[in-house]
This record gives structure tokens, sequence and C-alpha cells, in this order.
């Protein structure tokens, strides 16, 4: 069997990266992974890019190099035509799906990392494991000695002030609201037609932070502490039809296409 020719690079944290890793699961197409540590992970993305983004996920496809999980998602349908297809060809459905994709990207993705992380931070836990469990140990020691660093970068990148953060948890509460508007009320459907998408694979794995689904990253390890605000919004949640969407999503979606927490076929770096 040839190597995979499509390289992801990433956080393993990163919820964009996680829809990305499903999106790629989905299609049943090979890749492998090159794990990167938060800040130096700039250098490596900056050359990918030419001095362009320097943010993940990162795809290079056949020499072909993509940023941004949505324009990833759009590409894939493009150069694996042959692939399933997650987004319609054309038509109302097409436009439909694009159109929940880019919802949910801003209001599960940006608001859900802002309040997690911020939440996080507040309560003083050791995000230690969750941020760097997935890598070898020497790469492991350099992100726990540059987590102050990292930390501090976090607050101001994504602007970690208490109003911003009230925001964004009204913000990404009302996205829950959409969501049970777009499934009626009812766990077993999809946003658009009888089949998933890429709608349906932007908010599972964007709000999957706040569910700890089985087969997430942020599924709760054992002996893991949770900090009591992010237990009473995962409980709020999972006593909604979003939350019981969100898990059935991971179950019978995730699961069953997933080749290990986010693997590929392999970890380049580990």
């Amino acid at each position: 069997m040839s190597p995979p020719e499509i390289k992801l690079y990433q956080f393993p944290i990163s919820h964009y990266c996680e829809k990305t890793r499903w999106n790629l699961d989905a299609k049943g197409i090979p890749f492998v992974i090159e794990n990167l540590i938060p800040g130096p992970h700039r250098f490596v993305t900056k050359s990918l890019t030419k001095g362009g983004r320097g943010t993940v996920p990162v795809l290079v496809d056949r020499g072909t190099v993509v940023t941004d999980s949505t324009d990833i998602a759009l590409h894939l349908e493009r150069a694996h035509a042959s692939a399933p297809a997650l987004i319609p060809a054309e038509g109302p459905e097409r436009e439909r799906v694009l159109e929940l994709e880019a919802y949910f990207d801003e209001m599960a993705g940006k608001h859900v990392r802002r309040w997690v992380y911020a939440t996080l931070f507040a309560s003083g836990a050791d995000i230690k494991p969750l941020m760097f469990g997935a890598f070898p140990l020497p790469l492991r020691l350099v992100g726990m000695v540059l987590l102050p660093v990292i930390k501090q970068a976090i607050r101001r990148q994504y602007a970690l002030t208490p109003d911003k953060v009230e925001e964004s948890r009204v913000k990404m509460l009302e996205g829950l609201d959409r969501l049970e508007r777009e499934i009626q009320g009812d766990p077993s459907r999809y946003l658009v037609g009888s089949s998933l998408s890429i709608a349906d694979i932007s908010a599972a794995s964007l709000y999957s932070p706040l569910v700890a689904a089985e087969g997430s990253p942020y599924a709760v390890r054992p002996g893991e502490e949770v900090p009591k605000e992010i237990a009473e919004m995962r409980m709020a949640v999972l006593a909604r039809p979003a939350g019981q969407w969100l898990l059935r999503r991971y179950r019978e979606d995730r699961q069953r296409v997933a080749r290990g927490f986010g693997t590929g076929l392999a970890a380049a770096n580990g």
C-alpha cells in the first residue's frame, strides 16, 4: 500500500481540526497528521502558506496547500469527486448546506472556543493533558514549558474579556436554539436531507467540547476533574434535543468512520 498523499497539520485540541478530521474520515480519504505545538506552529504554517495564514488546520493534498476548514471541505469535494459527497453538487440543498455550515462555523466555532478557553483558564484546571496528551514525550515537555506563553497568546487572540466571554455564552446558546429549530426537535434528523453533510459535521464537531462526546478529543478521561461551570453547562446542553443530537451524530456517524482519535492513518510526529 502506498503512503497517503495527504497530510493534515493540526492542533489535536482544535475543534476546527476535529471538523477536518471528520470531513476526511467521512469521505474515506487516507491522510496522515502532523501535530503542532501552538506558538511554534507558525513557523510551519507560514512556511507552508508562503507567509500567509498562521492558523490550523492546514491540508497539503498532493502538493496543493489549503487553509481554513471550510475551504478544505470545498477543496475535498472538488478534488476527490469519487469519494462520498458531503456537499450537494448544486441546487437549493447545496445552498442550504453551505449556509448552515457557515452559520455554525461562527456560532459554534468562534463562541464555543472563547467560552471554553475562558472557563478552563478561570477554573485553574490542569489543561496540560488536554492540550498536549496526544504528543510524544519530547514535544509534550516543550508544550508544558510554553504553556504560560500559549495561554497569554490565547487570551489576547480570542479576546477572553468578561464582556466578550458573556457574549459568546449567549451566542453559543442561540446556536443551539437554531440547531433545534432546524431538526424540529428530533435528534434523529440530519440538518439537510436524509444523510450526513458538512453542515452536520460542522455543528457536531464545533459544539463537541460542550458535550464531551465519546470519540471526540474532549471525552472525559478516567479520573479527570471537570470544572464546575463546564460540568453544569454540559448537563444543561445534554438535557436538550440539541445535546442529544450532538451525541447521536458522534455515536452514529463519527465513530462509524473514525480511525482512532484524530489520527488519520498515523501521526507523523508520534
